[in-house]
């Protein structure tokens, strides 16, 4: 089964887009589906990450035009700067789960790229591409018609 995993912070401005996704998702989905928010835990994040056949990681990022969106490799996210010796970035998380063996199936990360990353709330470019977010995560990785359209093949 595939696992969705939003991934922010609820009152971090922008940060809040894949708990956005998450939630799109999990709405438009059917029952059971296993959707999932993360608020940046990285021991969580682990959890998480264990035993999914399929993961889809949703995220925000900063270096685009706020609101778009991008499917990227797993490999093209670059380790952050760490802030703490508790604190591990996305890239070292999912290099750490498969090192652990944590970690077996594939992984799909989708960023919205934000503007705000302070205290605050969400910015409306960043609130429109998670819905733009959500509806790909549902059409192309869990192959759910979204607004009457069917998937592409």
């Amino acid at each position: 089964m595939t696992r969705v995993i939003g991934l922010g912070a609820e009152d971090r401005g922008d940060d809040v887009a894949g708990l956005l996704v998450a939630r799109l998702v999990r709405a438009a989905a059917p029952p059971g589906a296993d959707v999932h928010e993360c608020a940046g835990d990285a021991g969580a994040l682990l959890d998480l990450l264990e035993g999914a056949d399929r993961v889809v990681l949703v995220d925000a990022a900063r270096g685009g035009p706020p609101g778009t969106v991008e499917r990227l490799a797993p490999d093209a996210v670059r380790p952050a700067p760490a802030r703490s010796t508790h604190g591990l970035g996305l890239a070292d998380a999912i290099g750490l789960a498969a090192e652990l063996g944590v970690l077996t199936g594939a992984v799909s990360l989708y960023v919205v790229h934000g503007l705000s990353f302070e205290p605050g709330p969400v910015t409306p470019e960043v609130a429109a591409g998670a819905r733009t977010a959500a509806e790909l995560v549902l059409r192309d990785e869990l192959g759910i018609e979204v607004g009457g359209r069917p998937r592409p093949r």
